[in-house]
């Protein structure tokens, strides 16, 4: 991966990590599928169902097979995933014959990468994020679109609900960013929309083969989507394990001749 692509992979952290689509698709609601909007009651209803369905760990850890296409480049990667609940994202890569390739850590004011294929390494803080998403993506939105949980922004008071054949569908905008998404009847999303149409930038998430293992509930399957000008992300994860509260280890040093990245 050149130097730029190595920078603009930053996010991609997330997606080194996670979830998008090999063929993107544009997400589409029509007004057959939406039967109606809900009652004040219902709504309060389901909003307390999202937060009972939510993933709720201490630590995650997470090993997949991915694809991820960055522009016209493609890699299939074995990826290794480590989170500690609201404090750090932890991601190693690895390529062929199993040979690192990079290391991702972000933190809610920091993101880090090694790329050990060009001994280089990149230090921003969290905010350069923004470059390819919208202001309102935190670190807790973040670690929450990586691990299939309805992130917070969507749920706000401001918030649509409709009901559907599929479940329920959510959609609303928070300042610049539009926003939805779809529940299944178990209240659990399979997929979200942001959408910031003033800089042209998209992320689209979806979720399949839900499974359940040691009391909790998690998408195997993920596939993500980041669009930003000159930048497009395509990646697609299938999980085949995860352990839950667990004590984690995270190494992460930079190697003292490795050249840092602007």
């Amino acid at each position: 991966m050149r130097g730029n692509l190595l920078i603009k992979a930053v996010f991609l952290g997330m997606s080194l990590v996670a979830v998008f689509s090999c063929s993107s698709k544009k997400t589409t609601v029509s007004a057959d599928a939406i039967e109606k909007e809900v009652s004040r009651a219902e709504r309060l209803r389901t909003l307390r169902q999202v937060e009972t369905h939510q993933l709720y760990f201490t630590t995650f850890s997470g090993r997949a097979k991915s694809e991820i296409a960055i522009n016209r480049d493609n890699y299939d990667v074995t990826t290794n995933v480590r989170i500690e609940r609201d404090k750090a994202i932890w991601i190693s890569v690895t390529a062929l014959m199993g040979i690192e390739a990079g290391r991702v850590l972000i933190t809610p004011d920091s993101v880090k990468i090694i790329n050990r294929l060009q001994a280089a390494y990149v230090s921003k803080p969290f905010e350069y994020l923004h470059n390819f998403t919208n202001d309102e993506l935190d670190f807790s939105s973040l670690q929450q679109l990586l691990v299939g949980n309805v992130l917070h922004q969507t749920i706000a008071k401001g918030s649509e609900i409709w009901s559907n054949d599929r479940g329920y569908f959510l959609r609303g905008q928070r300042n610049d960013l539009q926003y939805s998404v779809q529940l299944d009847t178990s209240y659990r999303p399979t997929f979200t929309v942001l959408n910031d149409t003033i800089r042209n930038q998209r992320i689209e998430a979806y979720y399949t083969d839900y499974q359940s293992s040691a009391g909790q509930t998690f998408p195997n399957h993920v596939k993500i989507s980041i669009i930003a000008a000159g930048f497009k992300l395509q990646s697609e994860t299938r999980y085949n394990r995860m352990i839950y509260d667990e004590t984690l280890d995270m190494p992460f040093r930079i190697p003292a001749r490795y050249k840092e990245i602007q």
